[in-house]
């Protein structure tokens, strides 16, 4: 099913990189292809993974676009229902439970926005599923009927979200998901560093710590809420014409995440801040405020220490408590986001002298810190400032 949806894809790309992909390997699969066009459509100075990068890949596959745009199934039959799914979202291993008496067809849909995904199921079978690996992907699914669980092996926690009910959820090897026959959802999936990156970009906030949306009631028929927006977007996309696609799809993924930060279901970055200072300590405070004050000064934790006026090893146990990690973790943190700023402003000139003022000894270890944040390496976006002055 999925192999049937490339055509307009090698179209669109040119049909003599499919031609060699078959000649050579006789028809590969979608991670064979994906590399093959890879190779042949990155640009002179961009590596193959920052590229890949830049693609909307959900559990660990593209997922394969109808006319351009959307991607999906109708099925009745319970072995098309698994091997569609199986095709579509691969890093779950899918089984049925028993469903009730009344059949009902399938439908999944999926629409990529830039670089985040939606998707949307009606009418689920009863649903079991492990997943294979860890993946980068945070995902926000709004339930509108039946019910979804997501068993956190990990943490040894469990996550109901009941209908009109909404939660984000990130994925883990062994994570376990059971979803209730006839349920129905829509879903919003964006990778942890495109989250990051719009975060700071919107808010002005550096993403100190992993952005979590506790289960949320939501409202479904507010013009103004999120759900309304991202559906809004689906049936937009669907129907627009290809040459307005792509701006259009920035533009909704651009006003969800506004929505999501800001606006809807309630106000996230007045809540992320009041977690950051409401009932942590002062120490902690005095602390980080004295990283942001002197982020190119070369701080070790005796430092900090001193100045919150406490002990190292209590300044240690105050951070893993409150913020997840330890001081320096979150004055690399900090840097970053000072460096990121810095970096799409277009106010450097040379990676290498921003990171060693930033007291990154080593420009290349800094480089690497950079691309696991922000998903491209640092000169790449560099690059992209400067063309765009």
């Amino acid at each position: 099913m999925c192999r049937s949806l490339l055509a307009p894809l090698f179209v669109g790309l040119g049909a003599a990189i499919a031609s060699v992909a078959v000649v050579l390997w006789g028809w590969p699969d979608v991670s064979s292809l994906l590399s093959v066009l890879l190779r042949n459509l990155v640009s002179p100075g961009m590596s193959v993974d920052d590229f890949r990068g830049s693609l909307a890949i959900l559990g660990g596959v593209v997922l394969c676009p109808e006319n351009g745009s959307m991607t999906g199934f109708q099925a009745t039959a319970n072995d098309a229902i698994l091997g569609d799914l199986q095709a579509l979202e691969p890093n779950w291993r899918w089984s049925l439970v028993s469903g009730a008496d009344e059949v009902r067809p399938f439908i999944y849909s999926g629409q990529p926005l830039q670089s985040a995904w939606l998707t949307r199921v009606r009418h689920s079978a009863g649903l079991q599923a492990v997943a294979r690996r860890d993946t980068p992907l945070v995902s926000f699914f709004f339930v509108l009927t039946g019910n979804i669980q997501i068993s956190d092996r990990r943490a040894r926690t469990l996550l109901s979200i009941l209908p009109n009910h909404l939660a984000s959820v990130r994925t883990a090897a062994g994570d376990r998901i059971s979803i209730q026959d006839q349920s129905s959802w829509l879903a919003l999936h964006i990778s942890e560093q495109d989250l990051r990156r719009s975060f700071e970009d919107l808010t002005g906030t550096p993403y100190m710590q992993e952005f979590v949306l506790p289960l949320t009631h939501y409202s479904n028929d507010s013009p103004q809420g999120l759900y309304q927006t991202l559906r809004q977007a689906q049936r937009d996309l669907a129907s627009s014409s290809e040459e307005v696609r792509s701006m259009l799809g920035k533009a909704y993924q651009q006003l969800a995440l506004v929505k999501l930060f800001s606006n809807a279901p309630r106000n996230l970055v007045a809540t992320y801040r009041q977690s950051k200072s409401g009932d942590v300590p002062a120490r902690l405070l005095k602390a980080e405020a004295f990283m942001r004050a002197n982020l190119t000064a070369p701080l070790t934790i005796e430092d900090l220490a001193v100045f919150a006026g406490c002990s190292p090893r209590e300044l240690q146990r105050l951070f893993l408590t409150n913020r997840g990690r330890t001081p320096m973790g979150v004055l690399c943190n900090y840097r970053l986001a000072a460096a990121h700023g810095a970096i799409k402003e277009g106010r450097v000139q040379s990676i290498t002298d921003l990171a060693l003022s930033l007291q990154f000894s080593n420009p290349g270890r800094f480089s690497a810190l950079y691309k696991a944040a922000y998903g491209l390496k640092p000169s790449l976006v560099l690059r992209f400032a400067h063309s765009e002055e």
